[in-house]
């Protein structure tokens, strides 16, 4: 990783007018839990705890803000040509895509996981582990669409729209069908730790915990070598 791409990438993640979107993602969770917890005579029941960390955190606020802070830092620097400035530098090409890896998982985390502790801490206080569930199940699923989406801004002409029908067809359509396809879904992944941190959830996970975990290190890893290697196939004159 090379320290100036992450100072760049973190100019141009909150130097632009979409940054808007993703600070509206922990406003609207946090909202929701306050308004969840006032219909509530008490803490809120862990299934109904759950039930908002996992469709509006994990199904909403990590994919969008994964999405956002992707197409921010690869897409848009593709589009208006600044690309052309690292391409230039003799830095590794899969240097540049795991700098900005980083700093889009830190978006996740800022954005989406920790917005998720909070919630959690609104919802249920410290009972049942729901926020922890929450802050770890946005992490782990931050961690996943980052590679997804990583890959997919480098190596399809309509990253944008890819990312979008990865997330509405794959991921909310097609992984809630059939049941093999959830072995294959960051958002399955993030809703498995949610279930096996949480001492309040009776349900049975969808996925093994240390599968959840593997297969995340491994989206992340393969994102950013392909990522990496699609670069590093690039010339100057191509962009």
């Amino acid at each position: 990783m090379s320290a100036p791409i992450l100072r760049l990438g973190l100019r141009s993640l909150f130097g632009r007018a979409r940054v808007w979107l993703m600070v509206a993602m922990p406003v609207i969770l946090v909202v929701l839990a306050f308004v969840l917890r006032r219909a509530s005579s008490g803490d809120v029941p862990a299934d109904s705890a759950e039930q908002l960390l996992r469709n509006f955190g994990i199904g909403i606020a990590v994919p969008v803000v994964a999405l956002v802070a992707t197409t921010t830092l690869i897409n848009s620097e593709f589009d208006d040509g600044s690309i052309i400035y690292l391409l230039t530098k003799p830095v590794s090409r899969v240097s540049i895509i795991a700098s900005k890896a980083v700093v889009t998982l830190g978006a996740g985390v800022v954005f989406a996981a920790v917005p998720m502790l909070i919630a959690g801490l609104i919802l249920s206080g410290t009972a049942d582990r729901m926020a922890l569930a929450g802050l770890l199940g946005g992490v782990v699923a931050s961690i996943a669409y980052v590679g997804v989406f990583t890959a997919l801004a480098t190596t399809m002409k309509r990253s944008i729209i890819g990312c979008l029908l990865f997330w509405l067809i794959w991921e909310s359509t097609l992984a809630s069908l059939f049941s093999p396809v959830k072995w294959l879904s960051p958002r399955t992944w993030g809703n498995s730790v949610i279930q096996h941190v949480s001492s309040g959830i009776a349900d049975t996970p969808p996925v093994p915990l240390w599968y959840a975990l593997a297969a995340t290190a491994v989206v992340l890893v393969l994102g950013v070598v392909l990522a990496g290697k699609r670069l590093a196939s690039m010339t100057i004159s191509e962009e």
